[in-house]
């Protein structure tokens, strides 16, 4: 084979004269040949030549959008094999590198994620986020069905199983297309599971004009509690005034407990500085443990001295020993060990034994010199 980018470049110069299906065949994907158009315009050539090509076994329409994540994070599962053969989607999209090349350039971006992972956790400062390409896969059954039957996500720089089915590639697309495109799809998705993943589809764009009203139609609605805890949990990652004062409102008044823990969870996804203080406040206050505790879990994320005296506080201060205990493991997974004082302090102070414990455990973990010396003071009655 000559490379799979020569082939397909071969398909486009071609005006796509060859048949449908012996492209297909050949190369498992086609291209849309103008990418900047509509759209809708793209979904129906693609539904157009899926029906040339009489694609019984079915096939996938797919496009991408733009999102900001953080520099080592992704979306979708990385398929290893134990060879060289399997093939990320950019690969199977754009041209498959040699061997060779792919090995340097993993190996090379492996070390660069290491280094630039452990700058960020030494100076205890979240990852740096960059502009990737998602792709939104659309599997259909036939070109007379036109309800998906599947929906993947994933980011292209990784591998996915397409099922040896052909892929149908519409190219980039604008957030307002996308969104409104998807909003067809789960309003007659059959299921559960469908619905999950096309709100979460959608969820992932970052305009949150169009997300937000969407994300806050099906918390008010009259959907499933799993697919009302998705909206709440996904409206965090919105990062809006509009969204925060949605999830404050959902944490106080929505009769399950389930969205109002997702909502919570929302909460902590948030970067913005009333989302912290709407967490401390529940952390402290609300009269719900499972919420409380939600909201220290929360905290963890969130190494600042705001944060941690919130929860040295709540250590001390609540009245329930479950919820002081998550506190302390709060305490004990802050980055860069920011809570490794109040540890200490608590192990040897706190009038519950069950606390006391739970921060020698957690000291124990830590193995710092300090921790280590704190442990010792305890063992010889030094407190």
């Amino acid at each position: 084979m000559a490379g799979l980018k020569k082939v397909l470049t071969m398909i486009l110069a071609c005006g796509l004269v060859a048949s449908a299906a012996a492209s297909l065949a050949a190369a498992q994907v086609i291209h849309h040949p103008r990418p900047d158009s509509p759209l809708s315009d793209r979904v129906d050539w693609a539904f157009q030549e899926a029906g040339k090509a009489s694609l019984a076994k079915g096939f996938w329409i797919g496009f991408s959008i733009r999102r900001l994540m953080g520099e080592h994070s992704y979306i979708g599962s990385h398929f290893r094999g134990s060879d060289d053969r399997k093939l990320s989607l950019e690969e199977l999209l754009y041209g498959r590198k040699t061997a060779a090349e792919k090995k340097i350039s993993e190996e090379q971006a492996i070390k660069e994620a290491a280094d630039k992972a452990l700058a960020s956790a030494d100076r205890g400062q979240p990852e740096q986020k960059v502009a990737k390409d998602i792709a939104i896969l659309l599997q259909f059954a036939t070109a007379a069905a036109r309800q998906p039957e599947m929906v993947t996500i994933s980011n292209i720089s990784l591998s996915v199983s397409l099922q040896s089915l052909p892929l149908l590639w519409l190219g980039p697309a604008e957030d307002t297309a996308s969104v409104s495109l998807l909003k067809k799809y789960y309003d007659k998705a059959a299921t559960e599971r469908m619905k999950k993943t096309v709100l979460q589809a959608i969820a992932l764009h970052q305009n949150a004009a169009l997300v937000v009203p969407l994300l806050e139609s099906v918390l008010k609605g009259r959907e499933s509690v799993k697919i009302r805890a998705d909206a709440a949990a996904f409206l965090g990652e919105q990062n809006n005034g509009r969204a925060l004062e949605i999830l404050i409102r959902t944490v106080r008044t929505d009769a399950s407990l389930e969205v109002r823990k997702n909502a919570v969870w929302g909460l902590t996804e948030m970067d913005l500085p009333a989302a912290v203080d709407a967490l401390i406040d529940f952390a402290r206050n609300f009269p719900e443990k499972d919420i409380r505790t939600e909201a220290v879990e929360g905290l963890a994320e969130r190494a600042t001295q705001q944060t941690v005296r919130a929860l040295e506080q709540i250590v001390f201060n609540d009245k329930e020993t479950e919820v002081q205990t998550h506190a302390v493991h709060a305490l004990a997974d802050l980055p860069s060990k920011e809570g490794l004082p109040y540890l200490i302090r608590i192990a040897k102070t706190h009038t519950n034994p069950e606390i006391r414990k739970a921060a020698i455990h957690s000291l124990g973990d830590m193995n710092d010199p300090a921790a280590i010396q704190a442990l010792v003071d305890i063992v010889k009655g030094k407190l």
